[in-house]
């Protein structure tokens, strides 16, 4: 092989600056195709930056708003904002979040809700994840596919190739003694047991308002004088329920409901909440104040929303 000196003619400065910054290829690749030496593409590729063939510029931000001030402020330990507004592209970011971290054996527990159903929708993983999904939340069987966690729960497994529980009993029923005769039964226990032991646990942030799916299920199960939705309450994560400095809210609805409680929730390692649009503002700050979230992730504008009120 002839070995010759590099030229400074600017046609070969620009094949060496070519092959190396766009196409990526290492200088002893480039020293065989060009047939020169490898200190020779060295040469080239500072000549090519000295007479400007190539210039080199580091981007003190990445080109995206800097969330990071946002992020203190809330108190998560990773905050995640798609650029794009809407659920399909917060549900899509969560998935990629999935593929990243969540592991074979794992034990993944959901909520409901439109977000986590574009959250497991968007779950594509390149090859199988064999995890453990649980319902975290009671059947909303009146809010269809969608929404309902056990059917999210039955979709994720497909996704994944794991395995899922069906928690297949109502998120509310009429009064309390029907609740504990539900939660003694053996194939309902199982599943909340199960709820000491998970891993990570996927939750959609809920505005609480007249039309909540818990609020719906309470007033179709109810007797006269039964309680509905706390009235302080202006966030929700599956029947749960928070005023805006994030205290639980308390009532005679929780002897109701079927889901994981407060305290199991707080002991799980990983808690990732998703949710879209500005109108989630005050519901997401109630669960960051209630120090539920490890993992948060967004739209830019709800990200918005949330600097302006946090910086109020």
């Amino acid at each position: 092989m002839i070995i010759r000196s590099a030229p400074a003619d600017a046609d070969l400065l620009v094949r060496a600056s070519r092959l190396y910054y766009l196409e990526e290829r290492g200088q002893a690749e480039i020293a065989r195709l060009l047939r020169i030496s490898r200190p020779g593409v060295s040469r080239l590729l500072r000549r090519a930056r000295e007479a400007r063939i190539v210039e080199i510029r580091v981007r003190e931000t990445t080109g995206r708003e800097d969330w990071e001030s946002l992020r203190r402020q809330l108190g998560v330990k990773e905050l995640q904002v798609a650029a794009e507004a809407g659920i399909e592209a917060v549900g899509a970011l969560g998935a990629r979040w999935f593929e990243r971290t969540v592991r074979r054996g794992d034990l993944v527990g959901l909520t409901a809700g439109t977000t986590l159903s574009a959250f497991v929708h968007a779950v594509a993983p390149a090859r199988p994840v064999p995890v453990e999904i649980v319902p975290l939340v009671g059947t909303l069987w009146d809010t269809g596919e969608d929404y309902d966690g056990s059917f999210l729960c039955q979709e994720l497994r497909r996704r994944t190739g794991g395995t899922h529980h069906v928690l297949s009993a109502p998120a509310v029923v009429r009064d309390g003694a029907l609740m504990r005769s539900l939660r003694a039964e053996p194939r309902v226990r199982n599943v909340l047991e199960r709820y000491g032991a998970l891993d990570s646990a996927f939750l959609g942030i809920g505005v609480v308002s007249d039309d909540h799916p818990i609020a719906a299920a309470a007033r179709a199960g109810r007797r006269r004088g039964a309680a509905a939705l706390p009235r302080e309450a202006v966030a929700s994560v599956g029947s749960l329920f928070f005023d805006a400095q994030g205290r639980p809210c308390p009532s005679a609805l929780d002897r109701r409901t079927l889901g994981i409680a407060v305290d199991e929730l707080q002991r799980v390692p990983v808690r990732v909440g998703l949710a879209a649009g500005a109108q989630k503002r005050d519901a997401v700050l109630a669960v960051a104040r209630a120090r539920l979230l490890d993992v948060l992730v967004i739209d830019a504008p709800l990200a918005r929303s949330l600097n302006g009120a946090t910086q109020e």
